[in-house]
């Protein structure tokens, strides 16, 4: 993001004054940034001045106006203060603490190495709807003009710029834009709602972003089959594909529907000599990789997760205090991730063989670095045999796998998969009557051809027998053994005659 020009950060718009371009104008000063507006000294009149009254506090500023409680005793905007992860960033204080050492010396250099390399992003009211954030140098969005949604370009992206920002706009080398961006045209609030971004207003501030109550959610949007729908709903069709009623509850919807996306390693962080912190990482990875959540829960049942590589190694905070993170195996480092670049195919839900038996998708020991197996142990996915060995059961298995259609078998119509070659190779089968893009008609059909099975997929030996075929071979049998009667009778009459 480039920088801005000193004038540009401090030159308040003259429309900011103006109360019906911005009624805040109407505030004076002092009234929310101190000082003494009386004195015409420099250094007087700015004594006490706040750079940012919203931070971390906003209730004397903010909550003036924007009530603590509204009428029912919830907490509105500045009430949910205190559970807004944007201003505490508990979760990275919360998962770093599961790592360390218990001891309170050794975590008090944690706190003082945090505040100082990796608390930068932290957001607050000014830091989204006037200013641009801290960490990418401040300065005003719009002469000190307030937004009431905040600039993706400007700040959004300025603390979610690397990862989430760069896969949403389709930054990353030959990965497309996600679908809501590029063919929706949506942006960071279509899905992440001011409720959300203010703060979830619990008793208890949540441990990580992921038990926030009023998340975004993909079923905020795409109502699963089968789920209950309000009155008017706006959202659009139930999901009723037969994939998702196979893997609802079991496979996170980013299983089937995210690209690959960038994984980050170890990081180190430190000051140089002049005292300004820094920080090293490892050269981050564009992955793909499928893991198990550790512990599923009734608001996140599903067994298969995307995960994405965190960087957290033994020596982060070496320069502060040494053997900081003696707890390492206590957290996973590939934790469980909702990357936004979601497309409608992915080459892993192009076929059902694309992901079942494509090893290289899924989380393994190998994937880990030997000090982080222990940590990941409840994630790396045990491999299953390959889909032939697992369908050995038929007499050619490999021939099944290439030419049918998994739901064939596999219907979720059906209340456990066809196991019954009869089902298929018999008169009026499965295959030809309740598969999925098969024809629907039987075999007595005399219209139907070698040809129509075929271009279908879903061919296997003895599933398309002609009935014209089976009557002309039976009559020439028919016709074969009374050929050979009349033949033998006629033989004894000569004979008998002689």
């Amino acid at each position: 993001m480039a920088p801005l020009e000193p004038y540009e950060k401090v030159q308040i718009d003259t429309d900011f004054l103006d109360e019906d371009e911005d009624v805040h104008g109407q505030v004076s000063c002092e009234k929310c940034h101190g000082g003494n507006p009386e004195s015409n000294d420099y250094k007087t009149a700015h004594k006490g001045v706040v750079r940012d009254p919203t931070y971390p506090d906003p209730s004397k500023t903010c909550g003036e106006c924007h009530a603590m409680n509204d009428e029912s005793g919830h907490p509105e905007i500045t009430g949910k203060n205190k559970t807004n992860l944007h201003v505490t960033l508990a979760p990275f204080k919360n998962k770093i603490y599961l790592r360390a050492d218990s001891d309170p010396c050794v975590r008090d250099k944690i706190d003082d190495a945090m505040g100082t390399n990796c608390s930068a992003c932290h957001s607050s009211c000014g830091q989204c709807h006037v200013s641009r954030p801290e960490s990418v140098g401040g300065g005003f969005i719009d002469g000190h003009l307030f937004q009431k949604t905040p600039p993706v370009e400007t700040n959004c992206t300025s603390c979610h710029g690397s990862r989430v920002g760069k896969e949403f706009h389709g930054e990353n080398e030959g990965i497309s834009a996600d679908v809501h961006h590029i063919k929706h045209e949506m942006a960071c609030k279509a899905c992440h709602t001011g409720d959300e971004m203010h703060g979830s207003g619990m008793s208890k501030e949540p441990f990580d972003r992921y038990e926030v109550a009023n998340r975004a959610k993909c079923e905020d949007c795409h109502k699963m089959a089968g789920s209950d729908k309000v009155k008017d709903d706006k959202q659009g069709k139930d999901l009723v594909h037969p994939d998702h009623a196979i893997h609802q509850g079991k496979v996170s919807c980013q299983v089937c529907h995210s690209m690959p996306y960038k994984n980050c390693y170890s990081c180190h962080v430190g000051k140089d000599k002049s005292g300004a912190p820094y920080f090293e990482t490892a050269p981050s990875k564009m992955d793909f990789k499928i893991g198990l959540r550790p512990e599923t829960t009734e608001d996140r049942p599903e067994k298969y997760v995307i995960v994405r590589h965190v960087p957290v190694s033994p020596g982060l905070f070496d320069f502060y205090v040494k053997d900081a993170l003696t707890n390492m195996d206590k957290a996973p480092t590939w934790k469980f991730a909702t990357p936004h670049n979601i497309q409608l195919k992915t080459p892993q839900n192009e076929t059902c063989l694309a992901c079942h038996g494509n090893n290289k998708l899924f989380l393994t020991e190998k994937d880990a670095e030997s000090w982080e197996v222990k940590a990941n142990k409840d994630v790396f996915v045990p491999l299953k045999p390959a889909p032939s060995v697992r369908h050995n059961w038929l007499e050619q298995p490999e021939l099944h796998l290439k030419k049918v259609d998994c739901l064939t078998c596999h219907n979720p119509s059906l209340q456990s998969p066809i196991r019954d070659c009869q089902q298929c190779h018999a008169k009026d089968s499965v295959l030809l009557t309740t598969a999925e893009r098969t024809p629907e008609y039987s075999l007595t059909n005399w219209k139907f051809t070698n040809k129509e099975l075929l271009e279908k997929g879903n061919y296997v030996v003895g599933s398309n027998r002609i009935p014209a075929l089976d009557i002309i071979g039976i009559l020439l049998i028919i016709l074969t053994f009374a050929g050979c009667a009349i033949h033998g009778i006629l033989r004894f009459i000569s004979r008998r005659r002689k």
